[in-house]
């Protein structure tokens, strides 16, 4: 099968080749402020498509020739997908940290105004992929509502009219060490890998009302065990184990809604950064608290399963002393490893009821596993002990 993309997109090549000779060539425009162009050749267009890891051609753009298109077929031919050195060891770091998660961090509304910048250099792209433009490090770029399902692009570049998306990505393809400010005015707002803002129109499915809404959603891509170092529900400073077992639900939660969650699809992302879904507190929060990366890395890609497929993993803070079954708070019969089992003293209030102070006492309870990792457990016998039945499995 790989063999028959390469052999396609070397045809490909070849015919565009001959048919920009013949006719004087592409027009590429100039002028960015035209909504739906951009300087993307076809010869880059074609290597997307075919799906073409941009590892093997990020260093020609942001115009890749025919003859470019060709050395990477050759290369991609010889090697079979193997870029250079740093393209190959940029593209093991970001496999080995998981696939990517889609993180809803917050919207603006018609009038709101996003802004961003970077550590690094950042490609700005429009809702194709294409290349609207390249900018500095320190450039700010600045995105707001324009009209009929517009976005306007401006600041880093002259304005430009994208048709309902635009995102932001590395330029040198590294996107594990790129850190965008999103300048949200708090303490809290760099936030590691691509930056994406996308219009939204409908249902206000986020604040779980029928009314229709214009929302202007910014969200965040990276990988999900960059994703678990900005895990927010906890500060990573209690027993070594108990943050081990914090960090193991988060990814193994965030790899469930990766696979199953489609509620967010049309607002362009798959969690929520805050408790509908779980806390996520991005670059600040990891750096603000290294605990939780070092745990992340002692678990590095562990994930909770049951007969072989990523489990649910719901947590609290409290109990009454035992937690529930699925069943038992929310109905049905479809997640059999959440059954209701003994808590620690450490995470029981005695007179608290499912429900009170947010603690729906399903799964996990957070003070009683800290409870046991004091008491010498280890943390995946504390994953073992609130989830019945599950196996904990090394997923990347």
């Amino acid at each position: 099968m790989q063999k028959e993309k390469i052999r396609k997109i070397a045809y490909i090549c070849l015919f565009i080749a001959v048919f920009v000779s013949t006719s004087g060539g592409f027009f590429v425009p100039q002028n960015i402020a035209e909504a739906k162009k951009s300087s993307v050749t076809k010869w880059q267009k074609k290597l997307v498509k075919a799906g073409i890891d941009q590892t093997l051609w990020q260093k020609y753009l942001p115009k890749i020739s025919r003859k470019e298109c060709n050395k990477v077929v050759n290369l991609w031919k010889k090697t079979g997908g193997a870029a250079s050195a740093t393209q190959t060891a940029v593209a093991a770091a970001t496999s080995s940290l998981g696939p990517e998660i889609a993180v809803g961090l917050w919207y603006n509304s018609k009038s709101g105004i996003f802004k961003i910048n970077a550590n690094k250099a950042y490609n700005i792209k429009n809702g194709d992929g294409n290349i609207i433009a390249q900018v500095a490090a320190d450039a700010t770029t600045k995105v707001k509502y324009y009209k009929k399902g517009k976005l306007e692009v401006s600041g880093s570049i002259s304005s430009a009219l994208v048709d309902d998306n635009v995102w932001f990505d590395a330029t040198d393809g590294d996107n594990s060490t790129l850190i965008f400010d999103a300048h949200a005015n708090d303490s809290y707002d760099h936030y590691r890998g691509k930056i994406e803002v996308n219009y939204y129109y409908g249902k206000d499915i986020y604040n779980g009302k029928s009314k229709k809404v214009t929302q202007i959603w910014i969200i965040n891509k990276l990988p999900l065990e960059q994703y678990v170092w900005g895990m927010g529900e906890t500060t990573g400073t209690g027993d070594t184990d108990h943050v081990r077992v914090m960090a193991t639900i988060f990814r193994t939660y965030g790899d469930w809604y990766i696979e199953n969650a489609t509620k967010y699809k049309s607002l362009g992302f798959k969690i929520r950064s805050d408790s509908g879904s779980q806390i996520y507190g991005g670059y600040d929060w990891e750096k603000d608290h290294p605990h939780i990366k070092e745990a992340a890395d002692d678990t590095r890609g562990k994930i909770v399963e049951y007969k072989g497929e990523t489990a649910l993993t719901p947590y609290c803070s409290y109990t009454d002393g035992k937690t529930r079954s699925w069943k038992d708070v929310w109905g049905g019969n479809d997640y059999p490893y959440l059954k209701s089992v003994k808590d620690h003293k450490k995470g029981t209030k005695k007179s608290f009821k499912p429900g009170d102070g947010g603690n729906h006492m399903v799964g996990l309870s957070a003070h009683g596993a800290l409870g046991y990792a004091e008491d010498g457990k280890s943390w995946d016998w504390i994953l073992k002990h609130y989830y019945s039945g599950v196996d904990i499995e090394s997923k990347y």
